[in-house]
This record gives structure tokens, C-alpha cells and sequence, in this order.
């Protein structure tokens, strides 16, 4: 059996795919936000001084920071990169057999072509609108499932839970 999906990716592609990587960075930065919040006005409230304070003001103020840079400014500029590298216009085609995935990319700038047998990749992620391949655990490849051609999402998914289950966590809804 073989699977066919052609792409583009957008900056929304890109948001997906951090959002997917890093939720639980995400509950932890919050977490944290709302604990010095907390520690905060509970010190304000028993009668400690702003100059005492500085640590949780400083704690806040890295959370924030820190979730800003990661799921903005990370998402823009992986997008633009992506783009210098090939074009707005770069196609992703992905072509997955029973036990590999061949992904290319065609553009004006460059083409690039990988093949990566489902036992050497890092992981994949099913989501209800993507699959992301990760080839290494910082490199991955956004597969939409309305670019599939041939075959169905739920083919990849056997595929790929037949070959390397370790591997596969499915988000979808």
C-alpha cells in the first residue's frame, strides 16, 4: 500500500506544529505564570515591600518572555527560513510505503528529497488536521491530511503503528 499527500506550508502550518511539540511546555509556563502571580499578591497581602518582591516579579516576567520566543517569534522565524530557503510556493509531496516515508521538496530556490525508514525516525504526530514527521527531534516535516492524493490518513496511521508503534502518538480528536 502506498500513500500520497502533496502540500504548501503556511505560517499557520508552522503554529501548529510548535503548538503540537510544546503543550506541555505551554501548561508548565502557565503553571508557573500563575505561582508567582500567586506568591505575589499573597506576599503584597501579609505586607512585604515591592523591593522584596523582585524575585517573583522577575519570575513572571521570564515566563512570559520564555512562551513569547517560543510559540511566536520560533513559529516566524522557522517559517521564514523555510521560505529563504525554497519559496512561498514550495511543494511538499510525501510518498509513504508500508515501512518508509520519501519526502521531497520542489521550488524554484532548491529541491530536497529524503528517504527515512519509519524505524529511524524520532516520532510522529497525528493531529485532526496534520501528521508531523519528525526525522530527528529537531527536524520534522508538516504532512496536512487535506493534501492526501491517494490513500487515507487512517492507512498512514496503521502503516505506521504496524512498523514502529513506539513512535507514533496520536493527538487527534
Amino acid at each position: 500500500m502506498t500513500v500520497k499527500a502533496e502540500n504548501n506550508i503556511t505560517k499557520d502550518d508552522i503554529k501548529a506544529l510548535v503548538n503540537c511539540n510544546n503543550s506541555k511546555l505551554k501548561f508548565m509556563l502557565i503553571l508557573l505564570t500563575v505561582t508567582f502571580s500567586a506568591f505575589l499578591i499573597f506576599s503584597l497581602a501579609i505586607g512585604n515591600k515591592i523591593n522584596d518582591l523582585s524575585v517573583y516579579i522577575l519570575g513572571i516576567i521570564w515566563c512570559v518572555i520564555v512562551y513569547c520566543c517560543v510559540f511566536f517569534i520560533k513559529p516566524r522565524l522557522k517559517y521564514k527560513s523555510f521560505i529563504k530557503k525554497y519559496t512561498e510556493t514550495a511543494v511538499i509531496n510525501f510518498q509513504l510505503s508500508e515501512t518508509a516515508a520519501l519526502i521531497s521538496i520542489e521550488s524554484e530556490k532548491d529541491n530536497f528529497e529524503k528517504h527515512t525508514d519509519y524505524c529511524d525516525m524520532y516520532r510522529i504526530y497525528e493531529t485532526a488536521e496534520y501528521f508531523f514527521f519528525y526525522i530527528k527531534s529537531s527536524k520534522s516535516y508538516i504532512m496536512k491530511k487535506s493534501g492526501l492524493i491517494e490513500g487515507t490518513s487512517e492507512d498512514i496511521s496503521s502503516m505506521i503503528t504496524n512498523e514502529n508503534p513506539r513512535i507514533f502518538i496520536r493527538k487527534a480528536k
